[in-house]
Protein backbone atom coordinates (compact mmCIF):
# COMPACT_ATOMS: atom_id res chain seq x y z
CA UNK A 1 0.00 0.00 0.00
CA UNK A 2 1.20 3.75 -0.28
CA UNK A 3 0.48 5.96 2.51
CA UNK A 4 -0.21 9.41 2.18
CA UNK A 5 1.94 11.96 3.21
CA UNK A 6 2.24 13.39 6.88
CA UNK A 7 1.44 17.06 7.75
CA UNK A 8 5.35 17.93 7.53
CA UNK A 9 6.20 19.56 4.88
CA UNK A 10 8.42 17.38 2.63
CA UNK A 11 11.88 18.47 1.67
CA UNK A 12 12.20 18.66 -2.09
CA UNK A 13 14.38 15.85 -2.90
CA UNK A 14 11.57 13.90 -2.15
CA UNK A 15 9.31 15.52 -4.78
CA UNK A 16 11.24 16.75 -7.12
CA UNK A 17 13.68 14.42 -8.69
CA UNK A 18 14.63 12.79 -12.08
CA UNK A 19 12.98 9.79 -13.57
CA UNK A 20 14.59 6.55 -13.72
CA UNK A 21 13.81 3.90 -15.85
CA UNK A 22 12.03 0.50 -15.00
CA UNK A 23 12.39 -2.81 -16.21
CA UNK A 24 10.23 -6.15 -15.43
CA UNK A 25 12.72 -8.99 -16.35
CA UNK A 26 15.77 -9.37 -18.74
CA UNK A 27 14.22 -12.20 -20.75
CA UNK A 28 11.14 -13.88 -20.72
CA UNK A 29 12.40 -16.68 -18.67
CA UNK A 30 13.99 -15.19 -16.31
CA UNK A 31 14.28 -15.48 -13.05
CA UNK A 32 13.24 -11.76 -11.53
CA UNK A 33 13.37 -10.64 -7.93
CA UNK A 34 10.63 -10.95 -5.28
CA UNK A 35 10.10 -7.65 -4.72
CA UNK A 36 11.60 -4.25 -4.85
CA UNK A 37 10.93 -2.81 -1.89
CA UNK A 38 13.38 -3.46 1.51
CA UNK A 39 10.72 -3.07 3.65
CA UNK A 40 9.37 -6.33 2.85
CA UNK A 41 12.37 -8.47 1.68
CA UNK A 42 13.18 -10.21 5.57
CA UNK A 43 9.28 -11.23 5.05
CA UNK A 44 9.21 -12.42 1.61
CA UNK A 45 12.20 -14.64 2.61
CA UNK A 46 10.95 -15.70 5.41
CA UNK A 47 7.82 -17.28 3.50
CA UNK A 48 10.26 -18.49 0.52
CA UNK A 49 12.49 -20.42 3.04
CA UNK A 50 11.26 -19.89 6.95
CA UNK A 51 14.22 -22.03 8.20
CA UNK A 52 17.32 -21.21 6.19
CA UNK A 53 19.67 -19.52 8.94
CA UNK A 54 21.08 -16.33 8.62
CA UNK A 55 24.61 -15.97 10.28
CA UNK A 56 26.13 -13.24 11.77
CA UNK A 57 29.77 -12.81 13.44
CA UNK A 58 28.49 -10.82 16.21
CA UNK A 59 25.14 -10.26 17.98
CA UNK A 60 23.40 -7.42 16.52
CA UNK A 61 23.48 -4.40 18.48
CA UNK A 62 20.12 -3.72 18.53
CA UNK A 63 19.72 -7.27 19.98
CA UNK A 64 22.75 -7.56 21.83
CA UNK A 65 21.78 -10.42 23.68
CA UNK A 66 20.44 -11.82 21.01
CA UNK A 67 21.55 -15.12 19.29
CA UNK A 68 24.13 -14.68 16.17
CA UNK A 69 22.20 -17.19 14.34
CA UNK A 70 18.38 -17.06 13.35
CA UNK A 71 16.03 -18.08 10.84
CA UNK A 72 14.69 -15.76 8.07
CA UNK A 73 11.30 -16.23 10.19
CA UNK A 74 13.28 -14.69 13.01
CA UNK A 75 15.06 -12.14 11.30
CA UNK A 76 11.66 -10.58 9.83
CA UNK A 77 10.47 -10.68 13.31
CA UNK A 78 13.35 -8.68 14.50
CA UNK A 79 12.69 -5.76 11.58
CA UNK A 80 9.00 -6.07 13.31
CA UNK A 81 10.66 -5.28 16.53
CA UNK A 82 12.32 -2.05 14.95
CA UNK A 83 9.14 -1.30 13.30
CA UNK A 84 7.88 -0.33 17.08
CA UNK A 85 10.65 1.03 18.35
CA UNK A 86 11.16 3.97 15.45
CA UNK A 87 7.23 4.45 15.76
CA UNK A 88 7.79 5.03 19.56
CA UNK A 89 10.77 7.65 18.92
CA UNK A 90 8.72 9.30 16.78
CA UNK A 91 9.17 7.98 13.44
CA UNK A 92 6.20 8.76 10.50
CA UNK A 93 6.00 8.10 6.91
CA UNK A 94 7.59 10.33 4.52
CA UNK A 95 10.27 11.13 7.82
CA UNK A 96 14.11 10.94 6.71
CA UNK A 97 15.94 7.93 9.71
CA UNK A 98 19.79 8.44 9.34
CA UNK A 99 21.48 4.78 10.50
CA UNK A 100 24.90 5.99 11.36
CA UNK A 101 26.72 2.86 13.62
CA UNK A 102 29.00 0.53 14.17
CA UNK A 103 29.03 -1.51 10.09
CA UNK A 104 26.67 -4.61 11.21
CA UNK A 105 23.92 -6.25 8.74
CA UNK A 106 21.52 -4.57 11.56
CA UNK A 107 22.15 -1.58 9.62
CA UNK A 108 19.86 -3.26 6.48
CA UNK A 109 17.44 -4.17 9.39
CA UNK A 110 16.68 -1.11 10.75
CA UNK A 111 16.79 0.45 6.80
CA UNK A 112 14.04 -2.42 5.93
CA UNK A 113 11.80 -1.45 9.37
CA UNK A 114 12.26 2.13 8.18
CA UNK A 115 11.06 1.51 5.37
CA UNK A 116 8.12 -0.71 6.30
CA UNK A 117 6.56 2.09 8.02
CA UNK A 118 6.86 4.57 5.10
CA UNK A 119 10.02 6.04 6.55
CA UNK A 120 12.97 6.63 4.22
CA UNK A 121 15.90 5.39 5.95
CA UNK A 122 19.55 7.23 4.89
CA UNK A 123 22.42 4.65 5.32
CA UNK A 124 25.89 6.92 6.18
CA UNK A 125 29.26 4.81 7.19
CA UNK A 126 29.99 6.34 10.75
CA UNK A 127 33.94 6.61 9.88
CA UNK A 128 33.63 10.22 8.65
CA UNK A 129 34.70 13.72 10.12
CA UNK A 130 32.70 15.71 12.01
CA UNK A 131 32.81 18.26 8.91
CA UNK A 132 31.39 15.74 6.80
CA UNK A 133 28.53 13.86 8.93
CA UNK A 134 27.35 17.23 9.94
CA UNK A 135 27.10 18.12 6.15
CA UNK A 136 25.79 15.08 5.27
CA UNK A 137 22.62 14.84 7.76
CA UNK A 138 21.80 18.83 7.02
CA UNK A 139 21.10 17.61 3.61
CA UNK A 140 19.24 15.00 4.79
CA UNK A 141 16.57 17.64 6.67
CA UNK A 142 16.19 17.35 10.13
CA UNK A 143 16.06 12.82 10.23
CA UNK A 144 15.47 10.90 13.16
CA UNK A 145 19.08 9.52 13.86
CA UNK A 146 20.01 5.91 15.03
CA UNK A 147 23.49 5.36 16.41
CA UNK A 148 25.69 4.26 19.01
CA UNK A 149 28.42 5.69 21.59
CA UNK A 150 31.24 4.94 19.53
CA UNK A 151 29.64 6.53 16.40
CA UNK A 152 28.61 10.05 18.71
CA UNK A 153 32.38 10.25 20.19
CA UNK A 154 34.35 9.73 17.05
CA UNK A 155 32.24 12.09 15.46
CA UNK A 156 31.73 14.68 17.89
CA UNK A 157 28.12 14.70 17.93
CA UNK A 158 27.45 17.17 20.70
CA UNK A 159 24.45 17.99 22.45
CA UNK A 160 24.18 21.10 20.01
CA UNK A 161 24.81 19.48 16.53
CA UNK A 162 22.01 17.21 17.11
CA UNK A 163 19.76 19.50 18.48
CA UNK A 164 19.79 21.50 15.16
CA UNK A 165 20.77 18.95 12.52
CA UNK A 166 18.30 16.04 13.80
CA UNK A 167 14.74 15.47 15.10
CA UNK A 168 15.63 13.31 17.50
CA UNK A 169 18.53 10.81 18.15
CA UNK A 170 18.10 7.16 19.76
CA UNK A 171 21.95 5.67 20.84
CA UNK A 172 22.27 1.92 20.64
CA UNK A 173 23.73 0.05 23.66
CA UNK A 174 24.88 2.42 26.91
CA UNK A 175 24.14 6.17 26.48
CA UNK A 176 27.00 8.43 27.81
CA UNK A 177 25.48 9.71 31.61
CA UNK A 178 26.37 13.50 30.67
CA UNK A 179 23.85 13.17 27.35
CA UNK A 180 20.23 13.33 28.32
CA UNK A 181 19.42 14.29 24.68
CA UNK A 182 20.02 10.67 23.42
CA UNK A 183 17.22 8.42 23.49
CA UNK A 184 18.07 5.16 24.99
CA UNK A 185 16.72 2.63 21.63
CA UNK A 186 16.34 -0.77 23.92
CA UNK A 187 14.09 1.59 25.94
CA UNK A 188 11.64 2.28 23.41
CA UNK A 189 8.66 0.26 21.81
CA UNK A 190 5.45 -1.16 23.84
CA UNK A 191 3.31 -1.13 21.15
CA UNK A 192 1.74 -2.84 18.41
CA UNK A 193 3.69 -4.35 15.54
CA UNK A 194 2.65 -1.11 12.79
CA UNK A 195 0.74 -1.78 9.78
CA UNK A 196 3.10 -1.77 6.33
CA UNK A 197 2.80 1.55 5.05
CA UNK A 198 5.41 0.49 1.90
CA UNK A 199 6.31 3.45 -0.40
CA UNK A 200 4.81 2.89 -4.23
CA UNK A 201 7.15 1.66 -6.61
CA UNK A 202 7.71 4.61 -8.20
CA UNK A 203 8.34 6.84 -4.92
CA UNK A 204 11.80 7.78 -3.47
CA UNK A 205 12.44 4.71 -0.51
CA UNK A 206 15.94 4.56 0.16
CA UNK A 207 19.39 7.49 0.49
CA UNK A 208 22.54 5.07 0.18
CA UNK A 209 26.06 7.07 -0.03
CA UNK A 210 28.97 6.92 -2.63
CA UNK A 211 32.52 6.19 -1.18
CA UNK A 212 33.45 9.79 -0.93
CA UNK A 213 36.95 9.08 -2.21
CA UNK A 214 37.27 12.80 -3.57
CA UNK A 215 35.61 14.20 -1.07
CA UNK A 216 31.81 14.30 0.78
CA UNK A 217 29.89 11.20 0.09
CA UNK A 218 26.75 12.08 -2.09
CA UNK A 219 23.86 10.96 -1.14
CA UNK A 220 21.90 8.66 -3.50
CA UNK A 221 18.25 8.35 -3.93
CA UNK A 222 16.84 5.39 -5.16
CA UNK A 223 13.24 3.71 -5.60
CA UNK A 224 12.16 0.38 -5.59
CA UNK A 225 11.58 0.46 -9.23
CA UNK A 226 15.40 1.68 -9.72
CA UNK A 227 16.34 -1.01 -7.12
CA UNK A 228 14.19 -3.54 -8.49
CA UNK A 229 15.70 -2.92 -12.08
CA UNK A 230 19.26 -3.64 -10.79
CA UNK A 231 18.38 -6.35 -9.12
CA UNK A 232 16.93 -8.18 -12.37
CA UNK A 233 20.98 -9.17 -13.36
CA UNK A 234 22.14 -10.63 -10.02
CA UNK A 235 18.55 -12.61 -9.69
CA UNK A 236 18.83 -14.45 -13.21
CA UNK A 237 19.59 -18.10 -13.56
CA UNK A 238 22.85 -17.61 -15.21
CA UNK A 239 25.22 -20.69 -16.74
CA UNK A 240 27.74 -21.71 -14.02
CA UNK A 241 27.82 -18.63 -11.41
CA UNK A 242 23.59 -18.27 -10.73
CA UNK A 243 22.74 -17.76 -6.83
CA UNK A 244 21.03 -21.50 -5.73
CA UNK A 245 19.16 -22.40 -3.11
CA UNK A 246 21.26 -24.46 -1.57
CA UNK A 247 24.13 -22.09 -1.51
CA UNK A 248 26.39 -20.90 1.63
CA UNK A 249 26.50 -17.62 0.74
CA UNK A 250 29.64 -15.55 2.78
CA UNK A 251 28.96 -11.92 2.56
CA UNK A 252 31.23 -8.87 4.01
CA UNK A 253 30.62 -5.53 2.84
CA UNK A 254 29.16 -1.89 4.58
CA UNK A 255 26.31 -2.46 4.94
CA UNK A 256 25.39 0.85 4.92
CA UNK A 257 26.23 0.81 0.90
CA UNK A 258 23.39 0.39 -2.17
CA UNK A 259 25.45 -2.36 -2.97
CA UNK A 260 24.22 -4.67 0.18
CA UNK A 261 20.08 -2.90 -0.59
CA UNK A 262 20.58 -4.49 -4.48
CA UNK A 263 21.50 -7.47 -3.03
CA UNK A 264 18.87 -8.14 -0.53
CA UNK A 265 16.73 -8.41 -3.37
CA UNK A 266 18.23 -11.85 -5.22
CA UNK A 267 18.93 -12.99 -1.30
CA UNK A 268 15.01 -12.80 -0.38
CA UNK A 269 14.19 -14.61 -3.71
CA UNK A 270 16.38 -17.30 -2.91
CA UNK A 271 16.87 -17.21 0.50
CA UNK A 272 19.91 -19.86 0.61
CA UNK A 273 21.95 -19.79 4.22
CA UNK A 274 23.38 -16.79 4.45
CA UNK A 275 26.71 -15.89 6.69
CA UNK A 276 26.57 -12.09 7.27
CA UNK A 277 30.24 -10.90 8.52
CA UNK A 278 31.64 -7.15 9.23
CA UNK A 279 34.70 -6.49 10.18
CA UNK A 280 37.16 -8.26 7.27
CA UNK A 281 39.80 -8.21 9.55
CA UNK A 282 38.23 -9.77 12.80
CA UNK A 283 39.46 -13.72 13.68
CA UNK A 284 35.74 -14.50 13.54
CA UNK A 285 35.99 -14.01 9.85
CA UNK A 286 37.88 -17.61 9.33
CA UNK A 287 36.28 -19.78 12.06
CA UNK A 288 33.20 -19.19 10.08
CA UNK A 289 34.32 -19.69 6.73
CA UNK A 290 36.52 -23.11 7.97
CA UNK A 291 33.10 -24.02 9.97
CA UNK A 292 30.22 -23.09 7.11
CA UNK A 293 32.47 -23.89 3.82
CA UNK A 294 30.85 -21.35 2.01
CA UNK A 295 30.09 -22.09 -1.78
CA UNK A 296 29.47 -18.26 -2.68
CA UNK A 297 31.90 -15.49 -1.54
CA UNK A 298 31.40 -11.57 -2.11
CA UNK A 299 33.57 -8.96 -0.62
CA UNK A 300 35.21 -6.13 -1.43
CA UNK A 301 38.24 -5.94 -3.86
CA UNK A 302 40.68 -4.22 -1.36
CA UNK A 303 39.34 -6.58 1.07
CA UNK A 304 40.25 -10.00 -0.98
CA UNK A 305 43.46 -8.67 -1.52
CA UNK A 306 43.82 -8.22 2.86
CA UNK A 307 42.69 -11.75 2.92
CA UNK A 308 45.56 -13.28 0.97
CA UNK A 309 46.79 -15.27 3.48
CA UNK A 310 43.49 -16.13 4.65
CA UNK A 311 43.68 -17.64 1.17
CA UNK A 312 46.69 -19.89 2.27
CA UNK A 313 45.69 -21.27 5.78
CA UNK A 314 46.13 -24.74 5.89
CA UNK A 315 41.94 -25.44 7.12
CA UNK A 316 41.76 -23.90 3.29
CA UNK A 317 39.00 -22.09 4.84
CA UNK A 318 38.03 -21.43 0.47
CA UNK A 319 37.76 -24.91 -0.35
CA UNK A 320 34.27 -25.10 -1.44
CA UNK A 321 34.10 -21.80 -3.29
CA UNK A 322 32.82 -22.08 -6.61
CA UNK A 323 31.45 -18.45 -7.40
CA UNK A 324 33.63 -15.38 -5.95
CA UNK A 325 31.73 -11.81 -6.35
CA UNK A 326 33.68 -8.58 -6.25
CA UNK A 327 32.06 -5.78 -7.01
CA UNK A 328 32.76 -1.88 -6.45
CA UNK A 329 35.72 -1.63 -8.37
CA UNK A 330 38.40 -3.58 -10.30
CA UNK A 331 39.96 -6.49 -8.78
CA UNK A 332 43.86 -7.27 -8.86
CA UNK A 333 45.05 -10.23 -11.10
CA UNK A 334 47.16 -11.75 -7.94
CA UNK A 335 44.33 -11.77 -5.57
CA UNK A 336 42.23 -13.66 -8.29
CA UNK A 337 45.10 -16.11 -9.14
CA UNK A 338 45.41 -16.81 -5.22
CA UNK A 339 41.63 -17.24 -4.00
CA UNK A 340 41.15 -19.32 -7.31
CA UNK A 341 43.55 -21.60 -6.40
CA UNK A 342 42.64 -21.89 -2.48
CA UNK A 343 39.41 -23.89 -3.35
CA UNK A 344 39.39 -27.46 -4.55
CA UNK A 345 36.40 -27.36 -7.01
CA UNK A 346 37.25 -27.91 -10.80
CA UNK A 347 36.13 -25.03 -12.22
CA UNK A 348 35.36 -22.02 -10.12
CA UNK A 349 34.20 -18.88 -10.97
CA UNK A 350 35.35 -15.38 -10.42
CA UNK A 351 32.81 -12.66 -11.41
CA UNK A 352 33.73 -9.31 -11.25
CA UNK A 353 31.51 -6.36 -11.67
CA UNK A 354 31.89 -2.82 -11.97
CA UNK A 355 29.72 -1.18 -10.77
CA UNK A 356 28.45 2.46 -9.23
CA UNK A 357 25.74 3.39 -6.68
CA UNK A 358 24.51 5.90 -8.51
CA UNK A 359 23.71 2.81 -11.91
CA UNK A 360 24.36 -0.50 -10.71
CA UNK A 361 26.18 -3.27 -12.25
CA UNK A 362 28.10 -1.56 -15.14
CA UNK A 363 29.76 -4.24 -17.09
CA UNK A 364 30.75 -8.24 -15.83
CA UNK A 365 33.71 -10.70 -16.37
CA UNK A 366 33.95 -14.07 -15.28
CA UNK A 367 37.25 -15.72 -15.13
CA UNK A 368 38.47 -18.59 -14.72
CA UNK A 369 42.19 -20.23 -13.63
CA UNK A 370 43.63 -19.70 -17.17
CA UNK A 371 42.23 -16.15 -17.42
CA UNK A 372 45.01 -15.15 -15.00
CA UNK A 373 47.79 -16.95 -15.36
CA UNK A 374 50.10 -14.91 -16.74
CA UNK A 375 52.12 -12.91 -13.99
CA UNK A 376 53.27 -9.19 -14.38
CA UNK A 377 51.26 -9.19 -18.03
CA UNK A 378 50.35 -5.76 -19.30
CA UNK A 379 48.06 -4.73 -19.47
CA UNK A 380 46.55 -7.05 -16.37
CA UNK A 381 43.49 -9.54 -17.51
CA UNK A 382 41.33 -7.80 -14.77
CA UNK A 383 42.20 -4.35 -16.46
CA UNK A 384 39.70 -5.23 -18.45
CA UNK A 385 36.24 -5.45 -17.40
CA UNK A 386 33.93 -6.99 -19.38
CA UNK A 387 30.72 -6.08 -20.77
CA UNK A 388 27.58 -4.77 -20.22
CA UNK A 389 24.95 -7.23 -19.81
CA UNK A 390 23.28 -8.00 -23.55
CA UNK A 391 20.01 -5.98 -24.63
CA UNK A 392 19.95 -4.40 -20.83
CA UNK A 393 22.70 -2.06 -20.74
CA UNK A 394 25.35 0.13 -23.09
CA UNK A 395 28.26 2.09 -22.60
CA UNK A 396 29.57 4.48 -25.21
CA UNK A 397 33.25 6.55 -24.82
CA UNK A 398 33.41 10.51 -25.28
CA UNK A 399 36.35 12.87 -25.46
CA UNK A 400 36.27 14.84 -22.22
CA UNK A 401 37.01 17.99 -23.97
CA UNK A 402 34.31 17.84 -26.68
CA UNK A 403 31.87 15.65 -25.64
CA UNK A 404 31.93 13.73 -29.03
CA UNK A 405 32.27 10.12 -29.18
CA UNK A 406 35.89 8.88 -29.80
CA UNK A 407 36.39 5.42 -32.07
CA UNK A 408 36.85 2.08 -30.43
CA UNK A 409 40.30 1.82 -28.51
CA UNK A 410 40.74 5.37 -28.15
CA UNK A 411 40.61 6.42 -24.35
CA UNK A 412 37.58 8.83 -23.21
CA UNK A 413 34.54 9.38 -20.57
CA UNK A 414 32.65 6.59 -20.49
CA UNK A 415 28.66 7.13 -20.03
CA UNK A 416 26.48 3.94 -19.09
CA UNK A 417 22.41 4.36 -20.01
CA UNK A 418 20.28 1.06 -18.27
CA UNK A 419 17.04 0.89 -16.45
CA UNK A 420 17.59 1.70 -12.70
CA UNK A 421 19.32 4.60 -12.59
CA UNK A 422 19.13 6.58 -9.00
CA UNK A 423 16.83 9.78 -8.51
CA UNK A 424 18.76 12.12 -6.96
CA UNK A 425 21.86 13.14 -5.43
CA UNK A 426 19.77 14.68 -2.20
CA UNK A 427 20.61 18.18 -1.58
CA UNK A 428 23.08 18.49 -4.86
CA UNK A 429 20.71 17.94 -7.50
CA UNK A 430 22.59 20.32 -9.56
CA UNK A 431 25.55 17.74 -9.39
CA UNK A 432 23.13 14.88 -10.35
CA UNK A 433 21.81 16.89 -13.12
CA UNK A 434 25.01 17.51 -14.65
CA UNK A 435 25.82 13.81 -14.78
CA UNK A 436 22.51 13.24 -16.64
CA UNK A 437 22.77 13.52 -20.33
CA UNK A 438 19.67 12.14 -22.14
CA UNK A 439 19.25 8.08 -21.43
CA UNK A 440 23.48 8.17 -20.42
CA UNK A 441 24.84 8.47 -16.98
CA UNK A 442 28.55 9.69 -16.80
CA UNK A 443 30.88 7.41 -14.91
CA UNK A 444 33.93 9.70 -14.25
CA UNK A 445 35.79 7.22 -15.77
CA UNK A 446 38.02 7.47 -18.42
CA UNK A 447 38.51 3.98 -20.63
CA UNK A 448 38.78 2.68 -24.11
CA UNK A 449 35.92 -0.02 -25.75
CA UNK A 450 37.88 -2.26 -27.35
CA UNK A 451 36.83 -4.08 -30.98
CA UNK A 452 35.03 -6.73 -29.11
CA UNK A 453 33.22 -4.18 -27.02
CA UNK A 454 34.34 -4.64 -23.63
CA UNK A 455 35.49 -2.24 -21.57
CA UNK A 456 39.54 -1.40 -20.86
CA UNK A 457 39.62 0.85 -17.28
CA UNK A 458 42.27 3.92 -17.38
CA UNK A 459 41.60 5.95 -14.35
CA UNK A 460 38.99 8.20 -12.50
CA UNK A 461 38.78 10.83 -14.83
CA UNK A 462 40.47 12.98 -11.73
CA UNK A 463 42.97 10.89 -11.03
CA UNK A 464 44.43 10.07 -14.30
CA UNK A 465 48.06 9.87 -15.20
CA UNK A 466 49.74 11.21 -18.39
CA UNK A 467 50.45 8.80 -20.74
CA UNK A 468 49.78 5.94 -18.93
CA UNK A 469 47.01 4.08 -16.15
CA UNK A 470 47.39 4.14 -12.94
CA UNK A 471 45.46 0.73 -12.47
CA UNK A 472 47.59 -0.79 -14.73
CA UNK A 473 50.76 0.05 -13.15
CA UNK A 474 49.32 -0.88 -10.02
CA UNK A 475 48.16 -3.92 -10.51
CA UNK A 476 51.56 -5.32 -12.12
CA UNK A 477 53.40 -3.85 -9.29
CA UNK A 478 51.35 -6.10 -7.22
CA UNK A 479 52.06 -8.86 -9.65
CA UNK A 480 56.04 -8.20 -9.88
CA UNK A 481 56.37 -7.94 -6.12
CA UNK A 482 54.31 -10.53 -4.10
CA UNK A 483 55.51 -8.95 -0.80
CA UNK A 484 53.45 -5.99 -1.15
CA UNK A 485 50.18 -5.57 0.36
CA UNK A 486 49.05 -1.98 -1.36
CA UNK A 487 50.09 -0.15 -4.35
CA UNK A 488 49.03 3.57 -4.89
CA UNK A 489 50.24 5.57 -8.21
CA UNK A 490 49.11 9.32 -7.48
CA UNK A 491 49.02 12.07 -9.96
CA UNK A 492 50.88 15.07 -8.86
CA UNK A 493 50.35 18.43 -10.77
CA UNK A 494 53.71 19.18 -12.39
CA UNK A 495 55.65 15.62 -10.71
CA UNK A 496 55.85 12.28 -12.46
CA UNK A 497 53.51 10.15 -11.48
CA UNK A 498 54.22 9.16 -7.69
CA UNK A 499 53.84 5.74 -6.18
CA UNK A 500 53.25 4.90 -2.64
CA UNK A 501 53.28 1.19 -1.27
CA UNK A 502 53.06 -0.81 1.39
CA UNK A 503 54.38 -4.16 2.42
CA UNK A 504 53.68 -7.57 4.48
CA UNK A 505 56.37 -6.82 7.77
CA UNK A 506 56.79 -3.23 6.57
CA UNK A 507 59.54 -4.02 4.95
CA UNK A 508 60.49 -1.81 1.91
CA UNK A 509 61.22 -3.13 -1.23
CA UNK A 510 65.26 -3.32 -2.26
CA UNK A 511 65.73 -0.56 -4.76
CA UNK A 512 67.14 -3.63 -7.09
CA UNK A 513 63.62 -5.30 -7.01
CA UNK A 514 61.66 -2.11 -7.59
CA UNK A 515 64.23 -1.08 -10.41
CA UNK A 516 63.69 -4.81 -11.97
CA UNK A 517 59.92 -4.39 -11.36
CA UNK A 518 59.27 -1.25 -12.89
CA UNK A 519 61.93 -1.64 -16.14
CA UNK A 520 59.24 -1.15 -18.82
CA UNK A 521 56.58 1.04 -16.65
CA UNK A 522 56.40 4.81 -17.26
CA UNK A 523 59.17 7.24 -15.75
CA UNK A 524 57.65 7.34 -11.97
CA UNK A 525 59.49 9.60 -9.25
CA UNK A 526 61.02 7.51 -6.26
CA UNK A 527 58.51 5.42 -4.36
CA UNK A 528 57.34 5.72 -0.73
CA UNK A 529 56.88 2.90 1.99
CA UNK A 530 54.14 3.36 4.37
CA UNK A 531 52.01 0.96 6.61
CA UNK A 532 48.91 -0.37 5.25
CA UNK A 533 46.96 1.32 8.04
CA UNK A 534 48.77 4.73 6.91
CA UNK A 535 46.84 4.61 3.91
CA UNK A 536 43.33 6.69 4.46
CA UNK A 537 40.26 4.60 3.30
CA UNK A 538 36.59 5.00 2.68
CA UNK A 539 34.18 2.56 4.40
CA UNK A 540 34.32 0.65 0.95
CA UNK A 541 38.14 0.06 1.31
CA UNK A 542 38.94 1.99 -1.77
CA UNK A 543 41.99 4.62 -0.94
CA UNK A 544 41.36 8.20 -0.69
CA UNK A 545 43.63 9.20 -3.03
CA UNK A 546 42.97 13.00 -2.76
CA UNK A 547 43.36 12.52 0.68
CA UNK A 548 46.69 10.11 0.46
CA UNK A 549 48.00 12.97 -2.03
CA UNK A 550 47.23 16.24 0.23
CA UNK A 551 49.03 13.78 3.15
CA UNK A 552 52.25 13.51 1.64
CA UNK A 553 52.30 16.55 -0.71
CA UNK A 554 50.08 19.32 1.01
CA UNK A 555 49.02 21.98 -0.90
CA UNK A 556 49.26 19.68 -4.65
CA UNK A 557 46.90 19.05 -7.06
CA UNK A 558 45.55 16.50 -9.40
CA UNK A 559 45.77 16.89 -13.20
CA UNK A 560 42.48 15.67 -14.19
CA UNK A 561 39.63 18.00 -14.43
CA UNK A 562 37.36 16.57 -11.30
CA UNK A 563 33.72 17.68 -12.96
CA UNK A 564 32.25 14.41 -13.17
CA UNK A 565 32.53 12.78 -9.55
Amino acid sequence: MTSTPSARALPKFLTDYAPTRFRKRLTPFSRVPITGRIGEVWHLAAQRNPRNPVIVDRAPDVDPDGPRERSYRQWAALVDELAVKLVALGVRPWDRVAVVKENHLDVALLASAAARIGAVPALITNNHPHETITVMLGRLERPYLITDAVTVERMRLDKDTLAELTAATACLGEVPQDRPDLRVFAELGGGPVPAPALRAYHEPMVITHTSGTTGIPKLVLHSAESLYSLGLVEAERWPFFRLREDDTVAFCEPYSHQRVITGLLPLATVAPKLVMMSDPLSPRVRDLLVEHRPTLVETLPNAFLAWEELARDPARPFRNVRVYVNSFDAIHTRTVRTFLAATDRKLPVWVQSWSQTEAGAVAIRPYLRGSVKRRGHRPPPTQVLGWPVPGFGRIRALDPATGRPVRRGEVGLIQFSAPGRCLAYVGEQERHDNKRDGRWWNLGDLALINRWGAVRLIDREIDRIPGGSALEIEDVLLDRLPETTEVIVLAVAGSKPQPVYSTQGDEPVSAGAWARATADLPAMAEPIHIRWDEFPRTATWKVRRVMLREQLFAGSSAIGLGNWT
